[in-house]
C-alpha cells in the first residue's frame, strides 16, 4: 500500500514537471511563495487597459540593491519567484511607451503580492512614478493568514520579548492555560496547541520533546529585533504547508542590507516598578520580580551587493519570588509528643496523647534537618520566600550570498542555553523537592541555495538541523548519598540519578526529600532536508517538493528513580480510632510505610521518519478569479528504539510483546500508517477592485504528540519496572524504612504484571486528521483598511486520548469487591491505554479590521464568536480538571461537550501610533532642536485583550471502594471522575470564596455509581481584561540613521485583578474558590540604541 501511495504521488509530480527538471532531486513549493520568501505577480497594462506583451520589468530591491527581470508574456502577465521580504521598486519600459515606475512595494512573507503596472505612450526617457500603496487584499491566494510586520514586532508591547505572543492577535488564536507556562503555546481555531508548526526561513523550527522540558515549543526564538515578518496561517495553508494541522507560524530571520545598521538595548523591570497583586503576602513582603533583558543586533554588507551579514545577542538575568507556605511537623511534634493515642504496632503498647514516642535514628535525623516553623499552627505553618533564578542567553547568525543573478545562497546558525533553578520550598537537606535546576541547550542549523535555470523556473534546496539538550535535576542531586546520609539500602549509586533524601510521602504533611519524579531528560535532534521545484506554464504558477523529517529523541522519564516512601497511618492507629493525619506522622517516627515505589533507569533513543510530498498549482483563470488546488502526501513513520528496547501489551494474547529485528512493525509493534492523502483547495474572486470573497477546504494530518512517557512503549515492563509495593500488618517480608529496600527490586526478571502499570498502543493506531475549511469577504474600506469577515470551522478525528484499557468495574454497593477482583483482565493491573479515541469539531464567526498608513498609523483588531467540542484534552496542556483520559472508557460520548479551548468571545485590538509632532511629521516639522527634542519623535502602541475566564471541569475524589482505576497521572490514564449537579453551579454573586455551589454540586455516595453527570468545561472563571501600553521617545543622535529610544512599558496598565479559574474539585476544601490571578500591573523600562 505503501508503494502504492508513494507511485501515485510520484506520477503526479512527473506529469507537472518539464522532462528537463526530472535528473534533480523531488521538488517543493507553496501558495503565494517559496519558504520565507514571496511572489510578485501582476499584469502591465496600458491606459486604455489593452495588455502590453514584451515589456521589460525590473524587480529592485532598495536595501540590498539585488535586482531581476522578467518579460510579461503574450497576455501582459509577469511573475517574479524567490521575493525577499523587504522595499522594492518595480519599472516597466517597452519601447513607444514612457517607463512605468512603481516605487515603494513592502513585500511580505509567503505573500502572492500583486503589483500590476500602466504604461503611457511615450518616450523611453519619460518616466511616469508612483508609489504603492498598501495592499491588504488578497487577490491571488485562498489561506486564511496574518502578517506581523517587524515595525509591529518591534513596537508593541511583548511581555518577556516574545514575538510569538502576536500570534494572539489572529482571529481565532487562544492563549493555551497550561499549568507550566510554554513559550509560543497557543490555541488555533480550537486545536491542540501541540497542531501548530513552527519555521525559521522555511525550516522546521519545532520543540520535540516528549515532555515538558525547554518550555517552549521553538527550538530558537530570537529577539524581536532579529525577525524580519511573521506569517501566521491559521485555516487553508497550501499544500507547501503540513506536518500538522493548527497555525504554521513562518518567520523571516532578519538579513543585511548594503548599510550597516545595527541597535544594542536594556529592558529592566524592577521589584519596585511592579504593583502588589490582589492577594498581598501575609509578611507586608512584595516578592522579588527583577529582570533585565540586554543585547543587540548588527548587520551590513560583507561584499556590497554581493554578500551581507546579520547577528543577534539577547541575555535575559531574572530573579522572580513567591512566598511559598509548607506544613511542617511543630517543635512538639519533631519530639515525639502527638496529640492522640499511638500504638506500637510490634509490641502493642499504646503512648497517651502528649507522650514522647520513640522514633527511629532516621526519622529522627530527618527531623531534626527540617527548618523550625515560621508560624504557629500545625497547617501552612512555614513560609519561605523562595526565588526562581533564570539565566538564559541566546544568539544567531546569518549570511546571505547573492552568487549570481540567477544563483543565491544562505546560512543561519542559533544558540541558546537556559539555566533555571527553582528555590525548594522546604530547604535542604531535609527538603529539596520541586523542580529545582531546569537547564535546557539549544543549537541550530539551517542553510539553503536557490537556482533559476530560466526567468520561468526556480529551483530551492534547504537543510535544516537543531538539537534541544533540557531536563530537570534535583537540588541534591550529587550530594551524599541515601546509604551514607541515612543509612538508607537498595537505592541506586549511579552519579546521574544518586545524591539526598529520598522521596518521603507523610499524608497530611508537605512531601520531604527530593521530588520523585526527577532527574528526568529528553534530547531531540531533527533533521531536515528539503527540496522545492517552481515553474510557470501559461497561467498557471506550480510548485512540486518533497521533505523529509529525522527526528532522533533520547528520552529519561521513569520515576522514582530513587525511591518513593508514604505514610498513611494505618500501623499506629488503635483499633476503633478515627482516621488522623497525626497518626501518618507516627507511621513516620517508627519508619512503617505503607508503600514503598522503585523504578529502574532507562535511557530510550527514540527514531521517527517524516516523509512529505506536494504538488501545487495556483491557477489565475482570469482577472478576476484564482484558484488554488494542491495534494500533499504524508508519510510518519511510528517510534522504534534503536536497540528493540521496547514492548506493547497484546490484548489478544494478553502478553508484552517484545520489538525485535525486522520489518518496521516488528520493530515498533504497530502497524505503518501510509494512508494520509491532503487535498487542499480554495478560491480567490475579486466581486470588484474593493472586494474580494475567498474560500477553501483542506485536509491535514498530525503525527506528533507531546504526551510525557504516557504514549512512549520503552517505558514499559519487562525492561521498566515500576516496583510498587504495598504493606500490610502482616506480611512476613515487611520492610521498615531503615531497612531500605530489597536487591534487584527492579531486576526485569521481577516484573509482575499484577504490580506494574503496562502501556498499551493498539497496533492500527493513525495518525490524527483534521478538516479545515472557511469562507470570507474582504472589503477595502478606505485606502489602507481592510474589513475581513469569515466563517471558520475544522473537525478532527483521531485525536490522541489516554485511558485505562483495564479499567475495574464499578464495585457493589456495599464495596466488598477488590479493585483486581473487578477488573476484565486478571491477569494484569492498570494497563495505560493510548488511542485514537479523541474527536473535536469547531464552528465560528471570524472579524479583523486592519489599517495601514504610510504616516506612521497601523490597527489590527480581531473578533472570534465561536463554538469549540471535545471529548479530551491535550497531554500536558489540560488545566483545571481537563483531563486527556475519560472519566468512564467504556461511555465515551458522555466526555463529548465543550473542550478546554472554547472562548465563546475573544476581542483583541493592537495599535501603533507616531503623534504627528516633530520633524518628518504632520505638525511642527521645521521645528527647531529644542522643540523637535521634547515633542518629536514619540510613538504609543498597545495591546487590549478582552477574553472569558478558564473553562472549568467539576471533579472529585473518590475512595478507594469507589475507584476503578489505579492510575492516578491523567497523563497515563487517569479517570477524570465527575461529581452530580442538580441546578445551577455558579453562586453568581462575584464571591472568590465562593464561586462554585456547593448544595447543587455533589459527590457520589453509592459505591456502585462512581461517575457523575456533570459535564466537561460546564462553568468558567471571571472575565480577563489586560490593557498593555508602550509610550516611547526617539531622540535622533548627530550620527547618520542615529538614535536613542526611551520605552516606558506596562503590561496590565489599568492592574485590573484577572481572576484565574475556580477550583472545580468538590472532595477539595478549597473547592469555589478563586486562590489566583494573572499578574499584576507590571512596568519595564528599556532603552535603545540605533545607527
Amino acid at each position: 500500500m505503501m508503494r502504492r501511495g508513494l507511485l501515485v504521488v510520484t506520477a503526479l509530480i512527473c506529469l507537472a514537471t518539464p522532462a528537463w527538471a526530472l535528473g534533480s532531486p523531488t521538488l517543493l513549493s507553496g501558495d503565494g511563495g517559496q519558504f520565507e520568501t514571496a511572489t510578485v505577480v501582476g499584469v502591465v497594462k496600458d491606459s486604455t487597459g489593452a495588455v502590453v506583451p514584451g515589456a521589460k520589468v525590473t524587480l529592485t530591491n532598495t536595501q540590498t540593491g539585488v535586482t531581476a527581470e522578467r518579460i510579461s508574456d503574450a497576455n501582459g502577465n509577469y511573475e517574479f519567484f524567490n521575493v525577499r521580504i523587504g522595499a522594492y521598486l518595480i519599472a516597466a519600459e517597452k519601447a513607444g511607451f514612457s517607463v512605468a515606475l512603481v516605487d515603494n512595494v513592502q513585500v511580505t512573507v509567503g505573500a502572492r503580492q500583486r503589483v500590476d503596472l500602466s504604461m503611457a505612450v511615450g518616450q523611453l526617457s519619460e518616466t511616469v512614478e508612483v508609489s504603492a500603496r498598501a495592499v491588504l487584499l488578497q487577490t491571488d491566494s485562498s489561506d486564511r493568514s496574518q502578517i506581523i510586520t517587524a515595525e509591529q514586532t518591534r513596537a508593541l508591547p511583548l511581555n518577556g520579548r516574545e514575538y510569538s505572543a502576536l500570534t494572539l492577535l489572529s482571529p481565532g488564536a487562544r492563549q493555551s492555560s497550561i499549568g507550566a507556562s510554554r513559550e509560543a503555546s497557543f490555541n488555533i481555531n480550537g486545536l491542540r496547541s501541540t497542531f501548530n508548526n513552527f519555521l525559521i526561513d522555511g525550516v522546521d523550527n519545532n520543540a520535540y520533546g516528549t515532555s515538558n522540558q525547554g518550555f517552549s515549543n521553538q527550538v530558537m526564538q530570537p529577539p524581536p529585533d532579529a525577525v524580519g515578518e511573521i506569517k501566521v496561517v491559521t485555516n487553508n495553508m497550501s499544500a507547501e504547508y503540513g506536518r500538522s494541522a493548527g497555525a504554521t507560524v513562518n518567520v523571516a530571520y532578519a538579513s543585511g542590507t548594503n548599510t550597516f545598521r545595527g541597535s544594542a538595548w536594556e529592558f529592566a523591570r524592577r521589584t519596585d516598578f511592579n504593583a502588589t497583586g490582589a492577594f498581598r503576602p501575609a509578611n507586608g513582603i512584595k516578592p522579588a520580580f527583577d529582570r533585565d533583558q540586554y543585547g543587540g543586533v548588527l548587520g551590513g554588507p560583507i561584499v556590497k551587493s554581493k554578500a551581507f551579514f546579520f547577528a543577534d545577542f539577547e541575555m535575559l538575568k531574572q530573579t522572580r519570588g513567591a512566598n511559598v507556605f509548607t506544613t511542617l511537623p511543630t517543635a512538639a511534634q519533631r519530639q515525639g509528643i502527638l496529640a492522640v493515642d499511638v500504638r506500637h504496632p510490634l509490641t502493642g503498647e499504646v503512648y497517651p496523647a502528649g507522650t514522647a514516642i520513640p522514633m527511629s535514628a532516621f526519622a529522627r535525623k530527618v527531623l531534626s534537618d527540617l527548618p523550625a516553623p515560621t508560624t504557629g499552627g500545625t497547617a501552612n505553618n512555614f513560609m519561605l520566600l523562595a526565588n526562581q533564578t533564570n539565566d538564559t542567553p541566546k544568539a544567531g547568525g546569518k549570511v546571505d550570498f547573492q552568487i549570481s543573478p540567477r544563483l543565491s545562497a544562505f546560512g543561519r546558525v542559533g544558540w541558546r542555553d537556559v539555566a533555571i533553578f527553582d528555590t525548594p520550598s522546604i530547604p535542604l537537606p531535609s527538603g529539596g523537592g520541586g523542580n529545582a535546576n531546569t537547564y535546557v541547550t539549544n543549537r541550530q542549523f539551517s542553510g539553503g541555495v536557490t537556482w533559476q535555470p530560466g526567468g520561468t523556473s526556480l529551483l530551492e534546496v534547504r537543510l535544516g538541523w537543531s538539537n534541544t539538550e533540557g531536563g530537570k535535576d534535583p537540588a541534591a542531586l550529587g550530594t551524599a548519598g541515601a546509604l551514607e546520609a541515612y543509612g538508607i539500602s537498595g537505592l541506586p549509586t549511579d552519579p546521574r540519578v544518586a545524591g539526598g533524601l529520598p522521596s518521603q510521602l507523610i499524608n497530611g504533611y508537605s512531601d520531604l526529600g527530593r521530588q520523585a519524579t526527577n532527574p528526568q531528560w529528553q534530547y531531540p535532534t531533527v533533521l531536515n532536508p528539503k527540496v522545492n521545484y517552481s515553474w510557470l506554464s501559461g497561467r498557471h504558477s506550480l510548485k512540486t517538493g518533497y521533505e523529509f523529517q529525522n527526528i532522533k529523541t533520547q528520552v529519561q522519564d521513569v520515576n522514582p528513580l530513587y525511591g518513593r516512601d508514604q505514610y498513611a497511618g494505618q500501623f499506629t492507629r488503635p483499633t476503633g480510632a478515627a482516621a488522623n493525619t497525626l497518626y501518618n506522622l507516627g507511621d513516620f517516627y517508627f519508619g512503617l510505610r505503607s508503600t514503598y515505589a522503585l523504578s529502574n533507569i532507562l535511557v530510550a533513543d527514540l527514531v521517527q521518519n517524516m516523509h512529505f510530498l506536494y504538488l501545487q498549482d495556483d491557477w489565475r483563470v482570469n482577472d478576476r478569479l484564482t484558484l488554488n488546488a494542491g495534494l500533499r502526501y504524508e508519510y510518519a513513520t511510528p517510534w522504534v528504539e534503536e536497540h528493540n528496547v521496547l514492548s506493547n501489551f497484546n490484548p489478544a494474547t494478553k502478553t508484552m510483546v517484545l520489538a525485535k529485528d525486522g520489518s518496521l512493525k516488528d520493530r515498533s509493534t504497530i502497524d505503518p500508517d501510509r494512508n494520509n492523502f491532503g487535498p487542499r483547495v480554495g478560491m480567490a474572486y475579486t466581486l470588484s477592485p474593493r472586494t474580494v470573497i475567498r474560500g477553501g477546504y483542506g485536509v491535514s494530518y498530525v503525527h506528533f504528540h507531546r504526551a510525557g512517557g504516557g504514549n512512549v512503549l520503552p517505558i514499559n515492563g519487562p525492561q521498566v519496572i515500576n516496583a510498587v509495593v504495598v504493606q500490610t500488618a502482616t506480611q512476613a517480608d515487611f520492610r521498615t524504612t531503615q531497612q531500605g529496600y530489597p536487591a534487584n527490586l527492579t531486576d526485569s526478571s521481577r516484573f509482575n504484571p499484577l504490580a506494574a502499570n503496562v502501556t498499551y498502543m493498539p497496533s492500527d493506531y493513525r495518525s490524527s486528521r483534521v478538516q479545515s475549511w472557511f469562507a470570507s469577504v474582504q472589503r477595502e474600506l478606505w485606502q489602507g483598511a481592510l474589513l475581513d469577515v469569515a466563517y471558520v470551522g475544522n473537525r478532527a478525528e483521531g485525536l490522541l486520548l489516554f485511558a485505562n484499557y483495564n479499567q475495574a468495574a464499578p464495585n457493589n454497593a456495599a464495596g466488598t469487591f477488590t479493585l483486581q477482583q473487578r477488573r476484565p483482565i486478571q491477569e494484569f493491573a492498570d494497563i495505560t491505554y493510548a488511542f485514537n479515541g479523541g474527536k473535536s469539531a469547531y464552528r465560528s464567526f471570524q472579524a479583523k479590521f486592519n489599517w495601514r498608513l504610510n504616516a506612521g498609523v497601523s490597527v489590527l483588531s480581531s473578533l472570534t464568536l465561536s463554538q469549540s467540542k471535545d471529548n479530551g484534552a491535550g497531554s500536558l496542556e489540560n488545566a483545571n480538571g481537563n483531563f486527556p483520559a475519560p472519566q468512564d472508557i467504556n461511555n465515551l460520548d458522555a466526555d463529548y461537550g465543550l473542550s478546554a479551548y472554547h472562548q465563546p468571545f475573544n476581542s483583541t485590538t493592537s495599535f501603533v501610533l507616531d503623534l504627528p509632532f516633530g520633524r518628518d511629521r504632520k505638525y511642527l516639522s521645521n521645528a527647531n532642536t529644542f522643540v523637535n527634542a521634547l515633542l518629536g519623535g514619540w510613538q504609543i502602541a498597545g495591546i487590549n485583550t478582552v477574553i472569558p475566564g478558564e473553562q472549568v471541569t467539576l471533579t472529585y475524589t473518590p475512595t478507594a471502594a469507589m475507584q476503578v482505576s489505579g492510575i492516578q497521572q491523567d497523563f497515563r490514564g487517569g479517570n477524570n471522575y465527575r461529581p452530580n449537579v442538580s441546578g445551577e453551579v455558579l453562586v453568581g454573586t462575584g464571591d472568590i470564596t465562593n464561586w462554585l455551589s456547593r448544595t447543587t454540586v455533589t459527590v457520589p455516595t453509592d459505591l456502585s455509581q462512581p461517575f457523575g453527570n456533570a459535564p466537561r468545561n460546564s462553568v468558567r472563571g471571571p472575565l480577563t481584561w489586560t490593557v498593555d501600553l508602550v509610550a516611547s521617545k526617539r531622540f535622533q543622535m548627530p550620527w547618520r540613521n542615529g538614535s536613542v529610544e526611551f520605552r516606558g512599558e506596562s503590561f496590565n496598565l489599568l492592574n485590573r485583578v484577572n481572576y484565574r479559574a475556580p477550583n472545580g474539585n468538590r472532595s477539595s476544601v478549597a473547592y469555589g474558590t478563586i486562590t489566583s490571578t494573572y499578574d499584576p500591573r507590571i512596568v519595564q523600562f528599556g532603552l535603545k540604541l540605533s545607527f
